[in-house]
């Protein structure tokens, strides 16, 4: 756990280099940490809808729509938060969102109205979405390419257990206490955050010095190209001195902000619509847009469950619905060993084998997970329209957490490894797209509301997951270097 990698070919005071082993530890702890409590944070109402609609004056089944709030606060953050991490540097945003993330709660807990607890959740998402999308920027930062799928998994299994942890202590806290409770609990989590930055993590943009005309245009090794109007093209050559480990000669650098926003406001607005441009590249926008509608399904099977255990024939208490949802957290937990491990074993295997390293390689630890998750989708829907036990949904809701997963460590390593000089706009894609459709699928499930429209929704769901994904994954599989090797994302010659 505490081996430390190193990289020969950068300059001794780079991150990957300077920090030692425990503390990199530490950093991703809390870089995971902040992903999970974002995550935690949308997800503590979940076993709270019937006393949050008493108190608004509201139908039960619309507090579930403020998660859908929260979530496309999350779609927009990154818009702001990507580029003062390209610019002020990466600690400054963890601090500003942290401390900003802070008054939120407090509105958040002290909300009179459902209106007013609406837009409360929309800012409060929109200011924690830090956590979406810079850390794996960070890891970016102090990873060697070799571990940087297993250190993924850790912050994307953080991420995805959340919605399944928080009901816990939401069926706890709400069973005695009033909904209020459930945002002073986060209130105390998210003091912790503040605290965690403030002490263990550091800055680490890498600001190249070269007078050369080379990749990196505005001294940032990581982040730089944010041209709005014209199409990143590079040479073999270039895009291995881009990456991190493939460059045969180090150039000094420094570490800290590149620049101030106010001192080049031209440049600023560049890297602010930069993320908008990332979305024309197919290898970028294609996973996420199936990532989005995987995770989506997710959190359809935890709307779901609270209202269907609270009725007959299961007549759940509060406390019993919340501990339900720990098998989704067993199964999330347990789809890590797949995602990040046997992530990272594929691609040295295939590099070993094939001389070269290419983000597809990792794809094809995907395709055995993909028929579980039609599998998953198909035990939820039979238990829903024949009303069988409630461990069996429970049994597919945790098959689809594994399966869930799984898919994050893979396609959201995937997509930063595939256009990693720009790591942070791609991950901007990778989490509005993942956003927008975990806002959508509370209305949706509104339309799905009998059983029967249950059933067919989910056996849909699972189909659209699997068939979508094996034609995804082959396809990239099949022709994914060429495809970016032609829209001019970095590629490392074969």
């Amino acid at each position: 756990m505490f081996r430390n990698h190193v990289d020969p070919s950068l300059p001794p005071n780079h991150p990957v280099n300077s920090l030692s082993s425990l503390r990199k530890f530490l950093i991703l702890l809390t870089l995971s940490y902040s992903g999970f409590l974002a995550n935690f944070s949308v997800a503590i109402i979940q076993v709270a809808f019937v006393p949050m609609g008493k108190a608004f004056g509201v139908s039960p089944g619309d507090i579930p729509n403020t998660i859908g709030y929260n979530l496309l606060g999350f779609a927009v953050g990154p818009l702001l938060w990507n580029p003062l991490s390209k610019t002020i540097g990466r600690r400054p945003v963890y601090l500003i969102g942290s401390a900003l993330f802070l008054p939120c709660v407090v509105w958040m807990a002290l909300s009179p109205s459902y209106a007013c607890f609406s837009a409360a959740r929309t800012v409060a998402g929109i200011v924690s979405s830090f956590s979406q999308t810079v850390p794996p920027a960070t890891v970016a930062d102090i990873f060697v390419k070799e571990v940087r799928g297993s250190k993924m998994s850790m912050y994307a299994v953080a991420v995805v257990i959340a919605p399944a942890v928080a009901p816990v202590f939401s069926g706890l806290i709400v069973n005695s206490q009033p909904w209020h409770v459930l945002f002073w609990f986060i209130l105390g989590l998210a003091g912790l955050q503040l605290a965690l930055f403030a002490v263990i993590v550091p800055e680490t943009l890498w600001n190249e010095e070269s007078t050369s005309n080379s990749v990196d245009k505005h001294n940032s090794l990581n982040d730089s190209i944010a041209d709005a109007g014209e199409k990143a093209a590079f040479d073999e050559q270039q895009i291995e001195t881009v990456d991190n480990t493939a460059s045969v000669n180090s150039r000094a650098g420094r570490v800290g902000a590149a620049w101030m926003p106010w001192q080049r406001p031209g440049e600023f607005f560049r890297i602010f619509v930069s993320p908008f441009l990332m979305a024309r590249y197919i290898a970028i926008s294609l996973p996420s847009i199936y990532y989005g509608m995987v995770f989506a399904w997710s959190v359809s099977i935890t709307i779901v469950a609270p209202q269907m255990f609270e009725k007959p024939p299961y007549n759940f208490k509060t406390i019993p619905v919340g501990a339900s949802f720990l098998a989704y957290g067993i199964g999330g937990v347990l789809g890590k060993w797949s995602g990040g491990i046997v992530g990272d074993k594929v691609v040295a295997h295939f590099e070993r084998k094939k001389g070269s390293r290419q983000p597809e390689d990792r794809l094809w630890a995907l395709l055995p997970i993909l028929p579980f998750m039609m599998v998953a989708c198909a035990i939820v829907a039979v238990v829903i329209r024949d009303q069988l036990p409630w461990i069996a949904y429970l049994i597919g809701g945790a098959l689809f957490f594994f399966c869930l997963s799984a898919a994050t460590g893979i396609l959201q390593t995937y997509v930063l490894e595939s256009f990693l000089p720009r790591s942070t706009d791609g991950q901007a894609v990778f989490i509005f797209l993942k956003s927008i459709w975990g806002f959508a699928i509370p209305f949706i499930l509104t339309s799905l509301e009998t059983s029967t429209g249950y059933f067919k929704g989910y056996m849909m769901m699972g189909a659209l997951a699997t068939g979508v994904g094996f034609l995804l994954c082959g396809g990239l599989i099949w022709k994914g270097y060429e495809v970016r090797k032609g829209q001019g994302m970095p590629v490392v010659a074969r």
